[in-house]
């Protein structure tokens, strides 16, 4: 059986021309190009590109990525890092995402994600169920790096406002109702108590303690997003486009809860803390799961984002160079299956920030070739080719190993 060997590279684009993407030496990948069509997609089209920031698109736009159409509003990340993180979640439950970030006096914010250290965090997880006292039963979790989720256990709503303002430098925002039932204005109260203790909790803990004396960033403030109470009613992906089967190999986290919500069966891909290790943590998982007869190979990866929202233009591009080497082992052992390479947005070296924009969609191995000149955003834009609807992708692929 062919099957449909799936990268998904998080943040793979950039902005500008000369990209990390492109400035990478990419031997193998640009020396199999005679047998590949470079083509581009919008992750998300402009209408379902969300409002509010340019922050967290992930797991809407993996979704889209798959073939489904959801608008910004109707997802809730909060639901799905729990279910792709192994926790336990019901409807009319909250489920929220959670940063563990550093504050200063004033609550302004120094970093987002606590200097990406993990150090510690699940101890202060530990204390902070044993020491927060509210009126519903509640538990915190570390899912992966600086996140986490919050599970409320009631009937609560989810139409209340985050506390991330998104930007380093500005105050930390109190939990609001975003309309006017109890029930919205009930939840905000407790979410903002929640808050209060766990930063009276985190200012003083001994885990921050230890961190300055290793000249690490506290991780003394608890930033909310994206709280949710329902899970999307979905189409299973494999109904939907007639393949046989599929599994996600990725991280605890959205990527993950987005697929299996769809009908994949998952691979749980260990944390990695560098590119070197990702590459090595994906190559060793690809071994084991494509013994089991999967169709559809589902990969995520997580490094480039991270070296993106970093700013760091070498760390992004050294990704690539990594990736290629680790591509040609894969892809020397299945030259007969097809194989693509996407991604689902711009993270900007420049800006940090995840931006609205098209990504570049290589297929190796299928019915049709343009022969691109190299595997790049500039390149693919070139050339012209387009999947209007990320559907068509999947449609196409089902034709080539069907």
């Amino acid at each position: 059986m062919k099957k449909i060997i799936f990268f998904l590279i998080d943040g793979i684009a950039d902005k500008g021309k000369e990209t990390p993407l492109r400035k990478a030496s990419k031997r193998f990948i640009n020396g199999i190009l005679d047998r590949s069509f470079l083509s581009y997609i919008y992750p998300l089209q402009k209408e379902y590109w969300p409002k509010y920031g340019e922050t967290s698109v992930s797991g809407l736009a993996n979704l889209s990525i798959l073939g489904y159409k959801i608008k910004p509003e109707k997802f809730k990340r909060g639901v799905y890092e729990a279910i792709g993180s192994k926790i336990k979640f019901k409807n009319n439950w909250l489920a929220v995402r959670i940063n563990f970030a550093t504050v200063n006096e004033e609550l302004k914010v120094i970093d987002r994600r606590a200097g990406r250290n993990t150090y510690g965090l699940d101890k202060i997880v530990k204390d902070l169920n044993k020491k927060i006292k509210l009126e519903v039963p509640y538990k915190i979790y570390h899912t992966l790096g600086h996140r986490g989720v919050l599970i409320l256990k009631g009937k609560l709503s989810d139409k209340i406002s985050e506390n991330d303002p998104f930007d380093i430098g500005k105050k930390v925002k109190r939990v609001k109702p975003l309309d006017n039932s109890k029930i919205a204005q009930k939840t905000a109260e407790i979410l903002n108590k929640f808050l209060e203790q766990a930063h009276q909790i985190l200012k003083n803990h001994p885990i921050n303690l230890e961190r300055k004396q290793m000249d690490l960033l506290s991780a003394n403030y608890l930033l909310i997003r994206e709280p949710g109470n329902k899970l999307l009613k979905l189409k299973n992906f494999f109904k939907k486009y007639k393949f046989k089967n599929g599994c996600v190999l990725a991280t605890n986290g959205v990527d993950k809860g987005t697929c299996l919500a769809i009908g994949f069966k998952e691979f749980t891909l260990k944390e990695a803390k560098n590119i070197d290790e990702e590459m090595k943590i994906i190559y060793q998982a690809f071994k084991t799961i494509i013994k089991k007869n999967y169709q559809v190979v589902y990969i995520h990866l997580k490094k480039a984002d991270e070296a993106a929202h970093d700013k760091d233009f070498k760390k992004k591009k050294y990704f690539f160079e990594r990736f290629d080497m680790i591509f040609q082992n894969i892809y020397t052992d299945h030259p007969e299956d097809i194989f693509v390479i996407t991604g689902d947005h711009i993270t900007s070296t420049k800006t940090g920030k995840h931006h609205f924009g098209p990504v570049p969609l290589l297929i190796i191995n299928s019915s049709i070739k343009n022969n691109p000149k190299e595997f790049s955003e500039f390149e693919a834009l070139k050339l012209g080719c387009y999947f209007k609807e990320n559907s068509q992708i999947w449609k196409f692929l089902y034709k080539n190993v069907s």
